[in-house]
């Protein structure tokens, strides 16, 4: 358990680390290419002009119109800036992914897209299908002959250190930085993700949902003007600052962090703990709060009011995280959320 907590903390703290090397950089772009014209049975349309937002060609090739023919979707290329400032294109879907990103596997498998996936790293716990991926290495560590094993046509990273090494080897790799805030984007990297594995529709409808839904929190929040105080331990009392992904979820349902001079993820002592005394505890599967004596004044101890989320699903900004805030909407207000 002790490993396992060290491996969370070091993993949220390269999250940071990567996030504020990412500031700055060029945001994702996606250039869409307008469709050819519909076609008739007698003539084939030449390919519309590329518009001047991206270097993007329309597809002219027989198998491309042959599909345009026989009323199969026709894969619009992608153009995007990666996380290292380069352009990278996609012509046409990746068939073999190695996703070393616990989010990227979340998203695709909701959307239909998850038999691309051949290999992940070990900390992936979700959906139950991807227990089947061959895992590659952990966070920290990848074993490049294994990937190259397993000839993958695009390997996804959520940090730059490996790059080198892979794309010594040969393979394509894009890096995008994992998000560690600005959680309300997850619904456009459900989108992004969607246009790439050529599955845009399914995409969409995941994303509306996800706005959807979140929009009903908010609403619903509107009678809300303050809510407790509260403490949300990782494990081993590291807890985050506002300029989290959950820290983020915190303001949305208007709770009071006692971590709001905190910035990502950092340990604070059992004395700033007791002197701020949380009313609400939010905590993972690490924590021991609830039961270290040096706690049981707190308010929250006190009160009985020390919620876990089963699967943590608040820890990956994919498709379950909508889900985790909903939740814990109704741990808290649970007569505004029935």
């Amino acid at each position: 358990m002790k490993n396992r907590l060290l491996v969370v903390v070091a993993l949220a703290a390269l999250m940071s680390l990567v996030a504020g090397l990412a500031c700055g950089q060029a945001e994702v772009e996606l250039a869409q290419t307008p469709a050819a014209p519909e076609p008739t049975a007698t003539h084939v349309p030449e390919p519309t002009a590329t518009p001047e937002s991206g270097p993007i060609a329309v597809p002219t090739d027989t198998s491309e119109a042959a599909s345009s023919l026989t009323g199969d979707p026709v894969y619009e290329p992608v153009t995007l800036i990666d996380g290292a400032g380069q352009e990278f294109v996609f012509t046409e879907p990746p068939e073999r992914i190695v996703a070393y990103d616990s989010a990227v596997v979340e998203i695709l498998f909701a959307i239909g897209e998850g038999h691309r996936i051949i290999g992940t790293h070990d900390f992936v716990e979700f959906p139950a299908e991807a227990s089947e991926v061959t895992r590659v290495g952990s966070a920290f560590e990848i074993n490049v002959e294994s990937i190259l094993a397993l000839e993958p046509d695009l390997v996804f990273l959520f940090s730059p250190g490996f790059m080198d090494d892979l794309q010594g080897a040969g393979l394509r790799v894009l890096f995008l930085p994992s998000r560690s805030s600005g959680f309300e984007d997850t619904a456009a990297d459900i989108r992004l993700w969607g246009r790439i594995a050529g599955n845009p529709d399914a995409a969409e409808e995941l994303a509306l949902d996800f706005e959807t839904r979140l929009a009903a929190v908010k609403s619903v929040l509107t009678s809300v003007d303050a809510g407790p105080r509260v403490f949300r331990d990782e494990g081993g009392l590291w807890t985050p600052g506002p300029d989290t992904l959950i820290g983020e979820v915190l303001e949305l349902l208007k709770l009071d962090n006692i971590a709001s001079d905190v910035s990502g993820f950092e340990q604070i002592s059992p004395e700033v703990i007791v002197e701020r005394d949380p009313e609400i505890i939010i905590a993972t599967d690490f924590s021991t709060i609830d039961t270290d004596a040096a706690f049981a004044s707190l308010t929250a101890i006190k009160d009985g009011r020390v919620f876990r989320m089963p699967g943590e699903p608040l820890s990956v900004p994919g498709t379950r995280f909508i889900q985790g805030i909903e939740d814990l909407a109704r741990q808290i207000y649970p007569e505004l959320f029935p």
